[in-house]
């Protein structure tokens, strides 16, 4: 009985004993810890690239579609008149001045007591001195337009060794848009640049973008945005003041040459008109050529303006004669105006590919040519020659409008565009008299982006 008693006492202590158990922290694999690690702050710097990017792509977009950007403005200049053409007296005087004088000329006891009063001043080097100086103030003024252009590229030398070339030219503010400003520049110095930077006569710079070139002058005009310029340099800049090569003579004028006259930035130079007669042979074109007794370099660039500060010629080296090579000769403004308002709107001209003149009068009757402009020659591989017009033909109409002279005929192609197909209607001569025929002409581009 003792010994049951005791198995009995051992079941129910064992039926009433606590199960103890101790549970160990699994150890931690370091290795697997990093790999993770790593993993997330990888993917969290792909992210950040990742948006950083998305933005800078989007960003742009949301910009013009929330803020978008007003629209410049179309570059455009007034037409001449002939109450615009330029006088000597506007050369020297404004309106009011003009009118003065010619009041005063009515009283002839008047004029007679200014005579003699001219007459009887002894001129002498304060008088020559404030003369010049008034002559530096019109320069200094006119000079606000003026810009200095740079332009940079790049380059490997024999050993393979890179390096930066960068050349300068002087450029003129044509125009403001509103949200740009249009800077004519001779193209060449800005041809193939990778980089094109503006400096104003502050001396602030600014980056520039080629707007649209033109093969045959080669001229350009970059853009430089307003807001990449500052309040101060915006209230000291202004656009140029186109005045007019269209006179029936300023020759024996003075005039000043600003800009690069002298393959230095800034200088400048005084002389007078020594022609403008001149016509340019350059194709499609019919611009005047200004010669002046100034002295210039080869590499000189800049612009020609008169007493008033208006710009009246573009200096050109590339065409000027070779027998005026030390001379500054310009490129006439008015006939300028129309490429200016085409290349600085983005405008890509028609090019036809003639060279020519207008038929004199007299010549019409007395050798029974008839009217037109007269193809002198025809330039190879043109839209001209492949359609068949030779050197020698009367063009008398396009499209069936009439044709009177060279000039016309200029105007007239203006108004087409690269790609545009013409009826050109020219008189040929055969062995009895002249013929008419029609010849279909497909246009190209003259200009370049």
């Amino acid at each position: 009985m003792p010994l049951n008693q005791d198995e009995n006492n051992r079941e129910k202590l064992a039926n009433t004993a606590f199960i103890s158990e101790k549970i160990k922290q699994r150890p931690v694999n370091r290795k697997k810890l990093l790999m993770r690690t790593l993993i997330t702050v990888s993917l969290a710097v792909i992210f950040g690239i990742v948006a950083c990017f998305t933005f800078l792509l989007l960003q742009p977009v949301f910009s013009d579609r929330l803020y978008p950007e007003k629209e410049p403005e179309t570059v455009s200049f007034p037409e001449e008149s002939a109450s615009d053409e330029l006088t000597p007296e506007k050369m020297f005087a404004d309106d009011s001045e003009i009118a003065a004088v010619e009041a005063m000329s009515l009283e002839a006891n008047q004029k007679d007591q200014i005579d003699q009063a001219i007459a009887a001043y002894a001129f002498n080097s304060s008088d020559y001195s404030k003369m010049m100086a008034s002559l530096r103030s019109v320069a200094t003024e006119a000079s606000r337009s003026i810009v200095q252009v740079t332009s940079t590229t790049s380059d490997t030398n024999w050993f393979n060794s890179s390096f930066e070339s960068s050349g300068s030219t002087s450029g003129l503010i044509v125009a403001d848009s509103g949200n740009f400003y249009y800077i004519l520049v001779n193209g060449s110095a800005v041809t193939d640049a990778e980089s094109i930077e503006v400096t104003f006569c502050d001396n602030t710079k600014a980056p520039a973008d080629i707007k649209l070139s033109d093969s045959i002058t080669g001229l350009c005009v970059l853009t430089v945005r307003k807001s990449s310029t500052t309040a101060n340099t915006r209230s000291k800049i202004m656009a140029a003041i186109l005045g007019s090569s269209n006179t029936n003579s300023f020759t024996g004028l003075p005039v000043i040459a600003i800009g690069n006259p002298i393959g230095i930035q800034g200088s400048i130079s005084y002389g007078i008109v020594t022609s403008e007669k001149a016509t340019l042979d350059l194709v499609d074109s019919s611009y005047k050529l200004i010669t002046t007794d100034i002295n210039g370099s080869s590499q000189g660039s800049g612009f020609i303006i008169n007493l008033r500060g208006q710009v009246i010629g573009i200096i050109d080296t590339m065409h000027r004669p070779e027998d005026l090579s030390d001379n500054i000769c310009a490129i006439g403004i008015t006939e300028l105006k129309a490429l200016i308002e085409d290349l600085s709107n983005g405008k890509e001209r028609a090019y036809l590919g003639i060279h020519g003149t207008t038929v004199p009068s007299d010549v019409q009757s007395s050798q029974s040519i008839p009217a037109g402009a007269y193809v002198i020659k025809t330039e190879m591989s043109s839209p001209a020659m492949r359609a068949g017009i030779q050197s020698g033909d009367i063009i008398k109409a396009i499209d069936n409008e009439e044709i009177l002279s060279y000039e016309h005929l200029i105007n007239r192609l203006a108004q087409f565009a690269p790609d545009d197909i013409i009826t050109v209607t020219v008189r040929r001569q055969a062995p009895t008299d002249y013929i008419d025929m029609e010849i279909e002409v497909t246009l190209s581009g003259s200009s370049a982006q």
